[in-house]
């Protein structure tokens, strides 16, 4: 799996919007906070064995390979969960429980999956390709996706700042922190990170402009919202959540006509996804308003 374009795969059913009411009623939705998606795991140990009954009631013997089920999260989640328990019950550690959780924040049993992965970097062993800090915060951005998922702010920055004691430069931990505290309502923080982070330039993923323009927004900062979603834009032009944040900050300056169209584009790019739901209820909000045009 992959992280980004802006959301590299569409799971609306794990999708926990920062939403918040403003203005005359309108539903101003930010940008997703899953918006993190799972990314590639450094190489670890890659099978398992056991047995399975064969025919005669021998024996045979039965691999498990981390690849297989990792494979099978996203297409066959039921298949991985599966997959995983049966090769936890014949001396699966820490790769089987990893696919386990993934599979179950797939299902949308996201507490668990959270509480899972958190385990898992916490309780890292000392020494070996499961300790490497690679992998430890590609699993901290995950629990922190099922934190998120799960209602629990406060659990997906706890682990993303653990993480970050792993990994300090790490992006897609700042970016997870970035979501954590939005959710959380800290958007001066949000400011203050991303900031620092978009100076980067052309090596600033452009989550990061999103991000900032939707906690500028939140702070009124119009101007500086424009800019950054601007530029977020430019170098992904057809991002879902990239347009509806620029529609939630052309209606606040008054351009209803452009929020209109940016949500309407929403629906025409992605109208399963869930900036596709959002975009129709800021729609609908919108055409009941007598004073819009």
């Amino acid at each position: 799996m992959t992280h980004l374009s802006f959301s590299a795969r569409s799971v609306p059913a794990r999708c926990a919007p920062f939403a918040a009411t403003l203005g005359v009623g309108l539903l101003l939705a930010g940008v997703p906070a899953c918006a993190a998606t799972i990314r590639p795991h450094p190489a670890v140990g890659q099978a398992g064995t056991g047995t399975t009954s064969g025919h005669g009631g021998k024996e045979a013997p039965q691999t498990w390979v981390l690849a297989d089920c990792m494979s099978m999260v996203e297409e066959d989640p039921f298949g991985a969960r599966d997959y995983a328990q049966d090769w936890m019950k014949h001396g699966g550690d820490r790769e089987a429980r990893h696919c386990h959780a993934l599979a179950l924040l797939e299902l949308g049993d996201e507490l668990d999956a959270a509480q899972e992965l958190d385990d898992l970097v916490r309780k890292a062993p000392p020494s070996g390709p499961e300790s490497s800090a690679s992998l430890r915060a590609v699993m901290a951005e995950e629990a922190a996706e099922a934190w998120l998922s799960a209602g629990n702010p406060p659990g997906a920055l706890s682990i993303v700042e653990y993480g970050l004691s792993i990994r300090p430069e790490d992006t897609n931990l700042r970016l997870a922190k970035a979501r954590a505290l939005l959710e959380q309502g800290n958007t001066g923080a949000v400011v203050t990170d991303l900031t620092a982070l978009v100076a980067r330039g052309a090596e600033a993923p452009p989550e990061a402009f999103v991000l900032l323009a939707s906690a500028e927004r939140r702070l009124g900062q119009l101007d500086k919202a424009t800019q950054h979603i601007s530029l977020a834009l430019q170098r992904m032009p057809d991002n879902a959540a990239a347009l509806l944040e620029r529609g939630i900050i052309r209606e606040q300056v008054g351009d209803a006509t452009g929020a209109q169209a940016d949500w309407q584009h929403v629906l025409d790019l992605s109208p399963d996804s869930h900036e596709a739901d959002l975009a129709r209820q800021d729609l609908a909000v919108l055409a009941a308003d007598p004073d819009s045009p």
